[in-house]
């Protein structure tokens, strides 16, 4: 785990995989601080899904942030229901930093996830700071959707499982990923081990999170 710890920080990616029967996908995942053009550009084109940011629930709270399933619920009940996995969307709000251009370019969404993740780790020491610079640094809407990871005892989604594996690896709790996509759908775990092993970059599945926070797949879940 320190070499996986090292790793992240250096700006190197892990594949993720979640869990048999729930979304059954692989997840390119790096973490935030580390993030730069070349991150994303990886992120757009070896991975080719929605490029997210995450950060725990508890810090999004002390920024003033929620899920957007509660606020589209009160607007239009009627739009909002579980997807087949069974859970509500992480999904928080979208945002771009105010210096970028039209915030969709590869240099513009690295920068706002930089400087998200900066706001983040300010959450832990300051969080009326933080909130002040998320207020003023960022606006919305924009091209990066922040997601919010629950306990990984609520949701076993892979915003929880990579948000709090770095959070675990004593890392500030902030990663941006998307999913990895093969032709018309999504990529398997067989191709996407091929594509790790060539490249080198580790695979970890759900339940190795969870028994490197200590926890068993099939215990301690209140969903």
């Amino acid at each position: 785990m320190e070499e996986l710890r090292e790793s992240l920080r250096s700006g190197k990616p892990l594949l993720l995989f979640d869990f048999p029967g729930r979304e059954e996908e692989v997840d390119l995942v790096y973490y935030a601080p580390a993030v730069g053009v070349a991150q994303v550009y990886s992120l757009r084109t070896l991975a080719g899904g929605l490029i997210c940011f995450a950060t725990t629930y508890e810090i999004g709270k002390a920024l003033g942030l929620d899920f957007a399933w509660k606020a589209l619920k009160e607007a239009n009940p009627r739009l909002v229901k579980r997807p087949r996995y069974g859970d509500y969307p992480a999904f928080s709000i979208w945002l771009n930093h105010v210096d970028v251009r039209t915030g969709i370019s590869d240099e513009d969404r690295s920068l706002t996830i930089r400087k998200l993740a900066e706001v983040v780790e300010l959450a832990s020491s300051d969080p009326e700071e933080a909130r002040r610079r998320l207020e003023e640094e960022f606006y919305a809407p924009g091209h990066v959707p922040v997601l919010l990871a629950s306990s990984i005892r609520e949701r076993r989604g892979h915003t929880e499982l990579s948000t709090r594996l770095v959070e675990r690896l004593g890392l500030v709790p902030a990663v941006a990923f998307a999913e990895m996509l093969d032709y018309g759908k999504s990529m398997s775990l067989k191709k996407a081990e091929e594509i790790a092993r060539a490249l080198g970059f580790p695979l970890v599945k759900g339940d190795e999170v969870l028994a490197f926070l200590g926890m068993r797949s099939d215990s301690n879940f209140e969903r």
